[in-house]
C-alpha cells in the first residue's frame, strides 16, 4: 500500500511538472476567488454553437463544479466554485475540493492532452474550413454579458479532464511569459452580436438558403486573432443529379452581409410567390460559395436592379400581347359558339324525324301513317332561341390591363404586379383555349351526329319507294342507330419503364445480379471480372489488333508496381499462402462482416489471380492477363441490366472513354465524384445511360470472394461499379454541362473542381 501511495504520488507530481503548477506556491493567475454572475437563458443547448473566438487564456476565469455536465445549467452554476478553493489544501472547508482536484489530476492523459495542444498550436494558425472541429465537445466556455468575462464551466466527473488542465497550463504559462496566450473555441450561449445583421435576419437567411438548397445551413460568427468579424456560413446544396456538395460563403463587412442578404430576400419573395413562375437555381462557384443563376444567367446584387427592369419591360411587353391574343381568341370562340348553336338547331331537327320514325314504326297503322306523310322529306333546321345562359352563351369580358408606369428603376413590388397581371391575361387565355378546344371538339361530334343522322334519314326515305319494302325494313330486329357520336380512340398504352434511383433501388439491385450472376458466370469468369477491375489497362493493351513497343512499356511498368506492392506485403501474403488449403485458408468457424452480415468466405487474392510473384514474367504475365480477357468475351452477354440506369465516370481533363475496349464505371455518381483521386482542378464526368437488356456486369459480392462456404451475403457491399466492354456499342452524345464541387480533404484543406459532364446513349452495334 505504501509503495502504491509513493508511486501515486510519483505520478501527480509529473503530471503537475507537466502543467506547471506547484501546489505550495499557487500563480496569482488561478486565485480568483468570486463566483461569476451569468444569465442562463434556457432555450439553448450547449452543443450548439454560434460564436467561435480567439480568447485570450488570461480573460477565462475557471469554475468547477460537482455537478454533471448534462445537468440543468443552473444547477451547474448554483454548484459551481472557483477553481482557486479547488487548490486549497489548508482549509477544513475545501479539502473536500482539493481531494477532488487531486483525482482529476489522476484522470489526466497527458498525450490527449498533448493532442489538444497540437490542435489549438494549428488552430491559431488556420481556422478550418467548416469552423467547428473534433474537439468542440470538450471546450465549456461561456461569456458573462454582465461582468464581461469569460468562464470555463468544468464538472469535476467528466472522465476526460485535458481541457481543464490545458487552460490551466495555458494560463500558467501566460503569467511567466506575460505574452498573450488565445484558445480558438466555440463559446456556449453565446448570440449573435448584431453587428454586421440582426438576429432575425440570419434566421431568414437559414430560411431562404434552406428554400433554394432544401438543407440547412450552419451560421457562425467567427473572430480572429485580431477581433475582426466574419459572418461564415456553411451548407450543402445539390450539384448534379441529387449529388450535393458543400459550400461556403463568407460575409467580412457589414455592407457585404447586408447585400447578401438583400440579395437572398429578393429572390425568396420572387420565387416564393404564386403565380411568379420565378426559379432561381443555387449553383457553387470557383471560390466554394453560392451562385445563383435564372435561365443561366447570374443573379447578383450589381445586377439585381437591372434584372427586375429587365423583368417587368419583357413581362409587361408579354401582357399587352397575351391580351392581344386574347381578344383574337374571343373572336374565334363567339363565332364557334354560334356554329354550335346552330349545328344543335340543325340535330334538333333531324332527331325529331328520327323519333317520330322510331314511335310510328312500334305499331301497323304508325308505320302506314309515317309511309303516307306527306312532309317526310329534310327540312331545313329551324331557329331555336336559347333563353338560358350557358357556357355557349356566355359573353367574355376583357378589363383593360392595369399598366405599369415606365421609370428608369422598378421595385419587387413592380415586378410582382407585372407578375400577377401577366398571369391573369395567361389564365383568360389558357381558359379560352380550353373553351375553344372544348368547342372544336363538339363541334366535330355534333358535325358527326348531324351526318349520321342525314344518313339514317336518307336511309328511311330509300325504302319508302314501295310499301313492302318499307315494310320490310321497318321490321327489322336491329336498326342501325346511325347517330352515334364519334367513335373513342383508343389510347396507345405505353410500358411503363422502372425509373432507377440509386439510394431506393441499389440494394435491391445489388441481390437481384448478384444472385443471377452466381448461377451464369463459372468461378474463372468471376476471377477475370476481378482481376480487370486491378489492371484494365493491361486487358486494353491485349484489345487491341496490333501492341506497340510503348504497350509493352506500359505493361512491364505495371508488372514492376505490382511486384513492389507484392513484396511489400509479402509476410501478409505468405500467412494466406498455404498450399495445401489451397483456397480453403481459415476453418469455418472465422465469420467476418460485410455491411452488417456475417459469412465465412475468404476475400480474393488479386496478387494469386494475376498471378504475381517475384519471379514472374512479362510474357506469363500477358498470358495469364490474355486468357482472363478471353473469358470476359465469352461472359459478354451472359448478364443484362435488369432496368434502365446510368453509370459515370470521372477521369481528368482532356482524357476520353476508351470505346474500342473495356471499360469500368460506378453506378454510385456521389461515390465517383467525392472519392475521385485523380489530380487537377478540372474534370471530365462521363454519364452512360444503358438500357434495359443491354449486356453489362456488375461488380457484385461474388467477384470479390470465392464463396465456398455458401455463406456470403448477396449484394453490391464492395462496389458498385459496373463492367461494360464498349467496343460493342455505340455512343450517341446527348448533353453537356458544367459545375463545381467543393472536395473536403481534410478539417483544413479543400479543393474546388470544375466539372464537365459529358452524357451518352448506347445503342448496339449493328442495331
Amino acid at each position: 500500500m505504501q509503495k502504491n501511495t509513493k508511486e501515486d504520488n510519483k505520478t501527480i507530481e509529473k503530471k503537475l511538472k507537466n502543467i506547471g503548477l506547484d501546489l505550495e506556491n499557487i500563480p496569482e493567475s488561478l486565485l480568483n476567488i468570486e463566483k461569476i454572475k451569468y444569465k442562463a437563458i434556457k432555450a439553448y443547448e450547449d452543443n450548439n454553437y454560434k460564436v467561435y473566438k480567439h480568447v485570450n487564456i488570461k480573460d477565462i476565469e475557471i469554475l468547477i463544479t460537482p455537478a454533471d455536465r448534462l445537468d440543468d445549467l443552473n444547477e451547474k452554476l448554483k454548484k459551481a466554485l472557483p477553481l482557486a478553493f479547488y487548490l486549497n489544501s489548508e482549509s477544513e472547508e475545501t479539502i473536500e475540493q482539493y481531494t477532488t482536484f487531486l483525482n482529476m489530476i489522476r484522470r489526466l492523459d497527458l498525450e490527449k492532452m498533448k493532442i489538444i495542444e497540437d490542435e489549438q498550436k494549428k488552430l491559431n494558425k488556420t481556422i478550418p474550413y467548416e469552423i467547428k472541429y473534433k474537439n468542440n465537445y470538450i471546450w465549456q466556455i461561456y461569456y458573462s454579458e454582465i461582468e464581461d468575462k469569460y468562464f470555463m464551466l468544468f464538472s469535476s466527473n467528466e472522465d476526460n479532464a485535458e481541457a481543464l488542465f490545458y487552460l490551466i497550463k495555458k494560463k500558467i504559462a501566460a503569467q511567466k511569459t506575460k505574452k498573450k496566450e488565445t484558445i480558438y473555441v466555440p463559446v456556449t450561449h453565446m448570440e449573435y452580436t448584431n453587428k454586421m445583421i440582426k438576429k432575425a435576419q440570419i434566421t431568414d437567411l437559414e430560411n431562404y438558403l434552406w428554400f433554394f438548397t432544401k438543407e440547412w445551413p450552419s451560421i457562425y460568427e467567427v473572430y480572429n486573432q485580431k477581433e475582426e468579424e466574419t459572418i461564415q456560413i456553411i451548407g450543402k446544396t445539390e450539384i448534379y443529379e441529387e449529388v450535393k456538395s458543400i459550400y461556403k460563403i463568407t460575409l467580412k463587412d457589414k455592407e457585404e452581409a447586408v447585400k447578401k442578404f438583400k440579395l437572398l430576400k429578393a429572390l425568396f419573395i420572387l420565387q416564393s410567390t404564386d403565380g411568379t413562375g420565378y426559379n432561381f437555381k443555387a449553383s457553387i462557384n470557383e471560390e466554394g460559395s453560392l451562385d445563383f443563376y435564372y435561365n443561366s444567367k447570374k443573379i447578383t446584387y450589381e445586377n439585381l436592379s437591372e434584372f427586375i427592369k429587365q423583368e417587368v419591360e419583357e413581362k409587361q411587353e408579354n401582357t399587352e400581347k397575351t391580351f392581344n391574343e386574347n381578344i383574337l381568341k374571343i373572336e374565334n370562340l363567339e363565332l364557334l359558339k354560334e356554329t354550335v348553336r346552330k349545328q344543335k338547331d340543325e340535330f334538333i331537327q333531324k332527331e325529331k324525324q328520327i323519333t317520330n320514325f322510331l314511335e310510328c314504326k312500334k305499331s301497323f297503322f304508325g308505320k302506314v301513317k309515317y309511309f303516307f306523310k306527306k312532309e317526310n322529306k329534310i327540312s331545313k333546321p329551324k331557329q331555336v332561341n336559347i333563353i338560358q345562359e350557358n357556357e355557349e352563351t356566355k359573353t367574355v369580358q376583357i378589363n383593360p390591363i392595369e399598366r405599369i408606369e415606365k421609370k428608369d428603376l422598378y421595385t419587387i413590388e413592380d415586378l410582382l404586379k407585372v407578375c400577377e397581371n401577366l398571369l391573369k391575361e395567361e389564365t383568360k387565355l389558357k381558359n379560352m383555349q380550353m373553351d375553344i378546344k372544348a368547342l372544336e371538339n363538339k363541334k366535330e361530334n355534333l358535325q358527326r351526329k348531324i351526318q349520321n343522322a342525314t344518313l339514317y334519314i336518307n336511309e328511311i326515305e330509300s325504302h319508302k319507294k314501295s310499301i313492302f319494302d318499307f315494310w320490310k325494313f321497318t321490321n327489322k330486329d336491329e336498326v342501325n342507330m346511325l347517330m352515334e357520336a364519334e367513335k373513342q380512340e383508343q389510347e396507345n398504352k405505353r410500358k411503363l419503364e422502372k425509373q432507377f434511383s440509386f439510394e431506393e433501388d441499389i440494394e435491391e439491385l445489388g441481390k437481384k445480379v448478384d444472385e443471377k450472376q452466381r448461377e451464369i458466370f463459372s468461378k474463372n469468369e468471376c476471377d477475370a471480372v476481378y482481376a480487370i477491375l486491378n489492371d484494365i489497362d493491361t486487358f486494353n493493351i491485349l484489345n487491341k489488333e496490333k501492341i506497340l513497343k510503348k504497350d509493352d512499356t506500359q505493361i512491364t511498368k505495371k508488372i514492376k508496381a505490382l511486384k513492389e506492392e507484392y513484396a511489400n506485403n509479402i509476410e501478409e501474403i505468405e500467412v494466406k499462402d498455404f498450399d495445401i488449403f489451397g483456397n480453403i485458408a481459415q476453418d469455418k468457424t472465422k465469420t467476418k462482416i460485410l455491411k452488417g452480415n456475417k459469412h465465412r468466405e475468404i476475400e480474393k487474392d488479386k496478387y494469386k489471380i494475376l498471378g504475381i510473384k517475384s519471379e514472374t514474367t512479362i510474357e506469363e504475365y500477358k498470358e495469364n492477363v490474355e486468357n482472363y480477357r478471353k473469358l470476359l468475351k465469352e461472359a459478354n452477354g451472359k448478364m443484362i441490366s435488369p432496368y434502365n440506369i446510368s453509370v459515370y465516370k470521372v477521369t481528368k481533363e482532356g482524357e476520353n472513354l476508351n470505346e474500342k475496349g473495356f471499360e469500368i464505371l460506378n453506378i454510385n455518381l456521389a461515390d465517383e465524384i467525392q472519392k475521385s483521386e485523380i489530380k487537377g482542378e478540372k474534370l471530365n464526368l462521363y454519364k452512360i445511360n444503358i438500357k434495359e437488356k443491354m449486356p453489362v456486369i456488375f461488380y457484385t459480392n461474388i467477384m470479390f470472394y470465392d464463396n465456398l462456404n455458401k455463406t456470403l451475403p448477396l449484394g453490391m457491399d464492395v462496389q458498385t461499379k459496373t463492367l461494360i466492354e464498349l467496343q460493342n456499342y455505340n455512343l450517341k452524345p446527348i448533353s453537356q454541362k458544367e459545375f463545381y464541387t467543393n472536395i473536403i480533404k481534410s478539417d483544413y484543406e479543400n479543393q474546388i473542381k470544375q466539372i464537365k459532364v459529358y452524357e451518352y446513349d448506347l445503342t448496339i452495334q449493328g442495331n
